[in-house]
């Protein structure tokens, strides 16, 4: 399940009882950690918790914060220094992963619209609109005169354009909506990010909430079962599409958001492709995926997978070009067609088959290669560069001039 939707999950059933909720985000990560800032944990008030910000070393310590914040009413950034020998022992943590993780905990209230828009993300179709959030988590008054922005405030900007806001000013939202923006604009990815407003530092969290990834399976053998067993376990929306469209696999693929029964030259007209579309295409009979691998190319799927032998692609490929003058093969087409599809880990039973394509398709989406963290060069969080791994900065200071 998506860990998105096992929190507000989590959260429903404890506001159906009257338990009171506080939400633990990562906000900030300099040096090493186990998970990345937007990593998320749900804690009621009783101490039982939902979700993960580490890999088990922080918990303890938040549950007691979040149950003070809960008491409080009020959002407190916790920051735990990994690094620092002396901190681990009077803790008593066993810490040990050299970074500096900051933690925002704060209290939860039925129609928070934070809630709200964590709901949405996860319940949306796979082609619905992204959302921007921003989340004040810090701030450092250089004078008694700035003004004040309370810990938790934030600020949500829609794919379409529509903005709100919670706990924010008009003014300061107004400015953090102009810096947000800048930032998609100049293409800097999510994160922690410094601005200078007014004499006030303002650390703030820039999260995008994307609706689910969606993967589109092209046949209804055996072994497409554990594609959508693992798909549905990383949170994706998976559709099946049989072109031999037997109703059978409606009830054998039932665990599938959706089963299409559709000839490939009825595909086009059933099946939506969107940009972030993740593709496979096994359906194990030569004319069928010939047809069905013309459409995707002609589609704006990201991804497009083919089970079988390299050659076997390879001889499709020719087909389609011998059989249409118009047909071309650029080399954007050839960056997201993956034959064989999958990482080569020596899979052979359909469940191991499954495994390197999904690891595949999860490199795809974050620009990566597939390879071994071991012999990665710098951070394995960083940012993708060239298939290598470089340092991560959280923190980036742009300096707003006061309006």
């Amino acid at each position: 399940m998506n860990e998105v939707r096992a929190l507000i999950e989590a959260f429903d059933a404890a506001t159906r009882r009257g338990e009171r909720c506080a939400l633990a985000t990562v906000v900030s990560v300099e040096g090493s950690s186990y998970r990345r800032p937007g990593a998320r944990m749900l804690v009621r008030e009783g101490g039982a918790s939902t979700g993960t910000i580490s890999a088990g070393c922080l918990e303890s310590d938040v549950v007691e914060h979040a149950k003070r914040a809960v008491r409080a009413g009020e959002a407190v950034l916790v920051e735990y220094d990994t690094a620092s020998t002396g901190e681990e022992m009077a803790w008593g943590l066993g810490l040990g992963c050299n970074g500096v993780v900051r933690v925002l905990v704060e209290p939860l209230t039925p129609g928070s619209p934070y809630v709200e828009a964590l709901r949405r993300s996860c319940e949306a179709r796979a082609d619905a609109a992204l959302m921007q959030v921003a989340t004040v988590y810090q701030q450092t008054p250089s004078s008694p005169a700035a003004a004040r922005i309370e810990t938790g405030a934030r600020l949500f900007i829609g794919e379409g354009g529509e903005v709100g806001r919670e706990k924010l000013s008009g003014e300061v939202a107004a400015m953090l909506e102009s810096e947000v923006r800048a930032l998609s604009f100049g293409g800097a990815m999510p994160g922690a990010h410094i601005f200078d407003a007014r004499g006030a530092g303002v650390k703030v969290f820039v999260e995008t909430l994307l609706p689910p990834v969606p993967l589109v399976i092209f046949g209804a053998g055996h072994d497409a079962l554990p594609v959508v067993e693992l798909a549905r376990g990383l949170g994706w929306q998976t559709e099946v599409v049989d072109p031999q469209a037997r109703p059978a696999s409606r009830s054998r693929f039932a665990a599938a958001d959706r089963v299409t029964l559709a000839r490939p030259e009825d595909v086009a007209a059933q099946v939506n492709i969107k940009p972030r579309t993740l593709t496979l295409l096994m359906s194990h009979n030569y004319s069928h995926d010939l047809e069905l691998l013309k459409f995707l190319l002609a589609s704006p799927a990201r991804y497009i997978g083919v089970m079988g032998p390299r050659k076997r692609t390879e001889r499709m490929l020719s087909e389609l070009a011998a059989g249409d003058e118009a047909f071309r093969l650029g080399d954007e087409d050839r960056e997201r067609l993956y034959s064989p599809a999958g990482l080569d880990i020596g899979a052979n039973a359909p469940a191991e088959v499954a495994l390197s394509i999904v690891a595949e398709m999860r490199a795809v989406l974050e620009g990566r290669r597939g390879g071994m963290l071991r012999e990665r060069r710098g951070s394995i969080h960083g940012r993708p560069s060239d298939g290598e791994g470089v340092p991560l900065t959280d923190e980036l200071t742009r300096p707003v001039a006061a309006a």
